[in-house]
């Protein structure tokens, strides 16, 4: 997408951070006394800025006002302005470029930084891996089902890839390497579906099962039956994707799934309570 400098603000009145004040009618009685939340100015550009974005369709590359034109539109001072600027670029929405040419350019949001949002709010709840392995047995069945017909040779070769490196791990009992990569096959499958929704959730749930699963059983026997149901279940779903069998498809992931929980519940899995690190 070709890049667009705005060099001017926003329209007059059209956003929040101009502020009036209330004239009070002769004769009228006072509403009754509320606490009112005040808003900083510099929440108020922020948001002013967001629809602005959203209004203009700006994209990806596209560059907002420099800070002397804000700062003239807004009636504030620089320090409110970068305050506003740096709000939206820890969301992820802006990135601020340096040099002459510089200044504040739209970015998409990326995956990973919405991902770690959503850790954040889960920390603070009472998550448990049965949460996840509820929703996997059903998300995961509808990625496997969209992609049939739409994976590339590129990415057949990656997931046969895994598979051999997830046998070469469960030969030298390297479990880490094992489950990590065991992950990654089901992030392949998400890169060729064409549901954003659907991607984001499962990737999210995903790295929640990569990163943060605790299981506390030792048993080389279980752990060795997980891993090889897991390459079992796998070199049966690639030959279904490359057949573009979508009922051999369906059955196979959900069996897969359903499977996984068991392993996970006789393996004492848990998560860990640290949802914020980021590695």
């Amino acid at each position: 997408m070709a890049r667009r400098q705005k060099s001017e603000a926003p329209e007059q009145g059209t956003g929040t951070a101009k502020t009036t004040r209330a004239q009070d009618g002769a004769g009228s009685r006072a509403p009754t006394a509320r606490k009112m939340r005040r808003i900083k100015l510099s929440d108020q550009v922020a948001e002013d800025l967001r629809r602005w974005i959203a209004r203009e369709s700006l994209g990806p590359k596209d560059r907002l006002p420099p800070e002397k034109v804000l700062m003239q539109h807004y009636g504030c001072s620089k320090g409110t302005i970068r305050e506003a600027l740096k709000a939206l670029e820890v969301e992820g929405l802006l990135v601020m470029q340096a040099g002459p040419n510089g200044g504040p350019e739209i970015q998409a949001t990326s995956m990973g930084t919405v991902i770690q949002q959503m850790r954040q709010y889960f920390h603070f709840q009472d998550l448990d891996f049965k949460d996840v392995y509820e929703l996997r047995k059903t998300l995961e069945v509808m990625v496997a089902e969209n992609v049939v017909g739409r994976l590339k040779e590129e990415q057949f070769t990656r997931l046969q890839a895994n598979i051999d490196t997830c046998i070469e791990a469960a030969r030298i009992d390297d479990r880490e390497t094992g489950r990590t990569v065991e992950i990654e096959f089901h992030d392949i499958l998400c890169e060729a579906c064409d549901n954003p929704i659907l991607v984001l959730m499962c990737r999210f749930l995903n790295a929640l099962a990569r990163d943060l699963v605790i299981r506390r059983t030792d048993s080389l026997r279980e752990h060795t039956e997980f891993g090889q149901h897991n390459i079992g279940a796998h070199v049966s779903l690639l030959d279904a994707l490359r057949r573009k069998d979508a009922q051999a498809v369906r059955r196979v992931m959900s069996e897969h799934m359903h499977c996984v929980e068991g392993f996970m519940s006789s393996l004492d899995a848990t998560f860990h309570m640290d949802l914020l690190s980021r590695g």
